[in-house]
């Protein structure tokens, strides 16, 4: 397989100190070397730059031990403020610029409220070692209730049709026979909860768009970069994920409002400028939930949805 490169994993935080300390724990216990860790802190106003400190203070020395009793090497984790809330791209952007600064040769962007298993990483590395052309690779998430159900197997596929995306394998179980190539296949992006990127496609393509501030963003990346690289899936390496425990997103039921919102706006944004000829049923789809929460006499919700449509900013 050849030598292992140096893999930079980033975790952006954003008033999620605690998941962010649980996903480190899980970091620092992977079954790999080589790699480094990079917070980058969304302006947060929860104390998390000081409570983060304190755990890598408190922390990090005995875990680094406890890996050195293991024959693994010790692991960097980096603190950086981003210097203002700028949404799931922007935050990220700040540490893949820093890693590539530092000199990775992978990154591997975590969503603080996911634990990978300790072998993850070595399953992902593997995986883009087998083929040179990947650019972005995905794992298995799958829900961290303990049921063992697929939140999606590497990513999901999207129709032009419906200007939709779908998860692939979503509420499938994680001991269901799959086969690797159909799931690269069908995969139309990689889900931004867990996903590592090449170097080259960074080089390439550059950075996630940071207008779309939460969502869609990695279908867009994938847009950009089409025809250059190839998506990957390593369906051994497992990830837990705490799905919405920083904004309220909702795989099954209503998500938050803030949610709500960024995935709508950024439907229609993703779509005008990728797909158009996806934008009839959307604005159709759109108008009905519109129509059907006024309705039922959810007002607020309705102006939401239509605030999001026509592009206007988010009002709590």
């Amino acid at each position: 397989m050849g030598a292992i490169l140096e893999t930079a994993v980033i975790v952006l935080n954003w008033n999620g100190w605690a998941d962010t300390e649980r996903c480190l724990h899980s970091l620092l216990r992977l079954d790999a070397d080589n790699y480094s860790i990079i917070v980058c802190d969304n302006a947060s106003s929860d104390g998390s730059p000081e409570r983060l400190r304190r755990w890598i203070a408190r922390s990090l020395p005995s875990l680094n031990a406890q890996r050195q009793d293991c024959g693994r090497q010790p692991i960097e984790v980096t603190l950086l403020e981003t210097g203002g809330n700028l949404g799931y791209a922007g935050g990220n952007n700040v540490g893949l610029r820093h890693a590539m600064a530092q000199g990775s040769s992978q990154f591997w962007i975590l969503n603080n409220d996911c634990e990978p298993a300790p072998d993850a990483l070595g399953w992902l590395r593997r995986r883009v070692a087998e083929d040179g052309r990947i650019g972005l690779c995905g794992a298995t998430l799958i829900y961290a209730d303990g049921e063992g159900r697929v939140q999606t197997r590497g990513g999901g596929s999207f129709s032009r049709l419906k200007g939709r995306g779908s998860a692939i394998g979503g509420m499938g179980r994680i001991e269901a026979q799959i086969e690797r190539e159909a799931v690269e296949r069908e995969m139309g992006y990689v889900s931004g909860a867990s996903v590592l990127v090449s170097r080259a496609f960074l080089q390439a393509v550059g950075p996630m768009s940071e207008d779309y501030f939460l969502y869609w963003e990695e279908l867009d990346w994938w847009v950009r970069a089409r025809g250059r690289f190839r998506l990957g899936y390593a369906p051994q390496a497992i990830v837990r994920h705490r799905v919405g425990a920083s904004i309220g997103t909702s795989d099954h039921g209503e998500g938050s409002a803030l949610s709500t919102y960024y995935l709508t706006r950024n439907r229609v944004k993703f779509c005008w400028r990728h797909s158009r000829v996806s934008l009839p049923f959307v604005y159709a789809d759109l108008g009905r939930s519109v129509a059907a929460n006024a309705v039922r006499g959810r007002w607020e919700r309705a102006t939401l949805l239509v605030r999001a449509i026509t592009g206007l900013p988010f009002v709590r």
